[in-house]
């Protein structure tokens, strides 16, 4: 071979090098913008430690109807890594700390203590992975501010977990909760609402039971609905601007009743429909087996894509529940939103919330 088809060899060879060079990192680029959208913030998952499971076994004490499941962080890893979540902020499930109403103060607030220190455990071990609310003690209000101060400034919890009802008690229906309220403005707390023990979740006879229907498929709905109603009737959400307030459940009934609210709330208030509207979207909400065409199309026309936040509801709903929803949420963005608001619910508007600034290379690390 001469010296000049060796030359031309050498030549084709260099350039069939950058040809595939330049593919591969074609390839590379497209595979990590992939895994950037597609990577998750959880805000609405739960730790369940056995101390507790077997506390609630004792006294024969369900959330709303469903067993306590088991819980542990390994399993809870593996499904964050099969679901491209890379960050989870968990949170104790109803019943919290306050098992009953008769349950005594000194134990609910050590209850809490306990679950609180656990959560900072699993922060600490993982810092990359988990974050966690706060369990408070209301309607015991002393309780609850100091837990609250003390796992907010020392355990540096996320935020905090309030429940919808406890102990009878409806948040946002006492004034006397306005300490507690204030002490979370202070400090621009994220409040995680999540439902509570129902009237037909309690001991005693209960008028629907006979139903066959348990109370976390429909009353958990109406308990964050409730709420969510009485923060605005009471003033809370003008009150305390800077609590952030995030619904489990799209809002429960909210979105779809948004509506008969407003107009209700108007009356109740003497406020116009504008300022009882607005009050309402300064709520959040995720999308907890509520991300789907049928509960979709009313939270967003109530909140726009910037107040959703990703939410699994891990482990109490079924693996292939979750996974369905995650899909669902994915392909009605996609067929009817830009792809950016997509991004928005699946950690953007987390990250914004929680003030984590997740780096590009920790959400694409494998």
């Amino acid at each position: 071979m001469g010296r000049n088809s060796k030359e031309c060899l050498a030549f084709l060879c260099l350039v069939q090098l950058l040809i595939t060079t330049i593919a591969v990192e074609s390839q590379n680029v497209e595979s990590y913008w992939e895994r950037l959208e597609s990577k998750r913030i959880d805000t609405h998952c739960h730790f369940a430690p056995e101390f507790y499971r077997e506390i609630l076994r004792e006294k024969k004490i369900t959330a709303g109807g469903r067993p306590i499941p088991a819980w542990n962080v390994t399993e809870h890893l593996a499904f964050m890594d099969k679901m491209n979540i890379s960050f989870s902020i968990a949170s104790v499930s109803t019943p919290g700390a306050v098992l009953n109403g008769h349950y005594p103060v000194e134990e609910r607030r050590k209850l809490a203590r306990m679950l609180n220190e656990y959560g900072y455990a699993l922060r600490k071990q993982y810092p990359d992975r988990f974050g966690f609310f706060a369990t408070l003690t209301l309607p015991d209000v002393e309780g609850s501010v100091n837990e609250a101060i003390y796992a907010l400034d020392s355990l540096k919890a996320a935020g905090v977990v309030l429940l919808a009802s406890s102990a009878g008690e409806v948040l946002g229906s006492r004034p006397d909760y306005e300490p507690l309220y204030a002490e979370l403005d202070k400090r621009n707390a994220v409040v995680f609402v999540h439902p509570g023990q129902s009237v037909c979740s309690a001991e005693g006879d209960c008028p629907i039971r006979s139903s066959g229907v348990p109370p976390f498929a429909v009353d958990f709905l109406l308990d964050t609905t409730r709420a969510a109603l009485n923060l605005v009737y009471s003033n809370v959400i003008h009150k305390y601007p800077s609590v952030k307030f995030i619904l489990a459940h799209s809002g429960g009934f909210l979105p779809f009743a948004t509506f008969r609210a407003t107009k209700i709330l108007n009356l109740l208030k003497n406020d116009s429909d504008s300022i009882v509207l607005s009050q309402l979207q300064q709520f959040y909400v995720d999308t907890a087996i509520s991300g789907n065409e049928w509960a979709l199309p009313s939270t967003l026309a109530l909140l726009g894509h910037n107040h959703l936040t990703y939410g699994s509801d891990y482990p109490f709903a079924p693996e292939n529940v979750m996974l369905e929803n995650s899909l669902d949420t994915d392909r009605y963005f996609e067929q009817n939103l830009k792809a950016e608001a997509l991004g928005h619910i699946r950690f953007s508007t987390a990250s914004k919330l929680f003030g984590r600034k997740i780096s590009v290379d920790s959400l694409c690390d494998d």
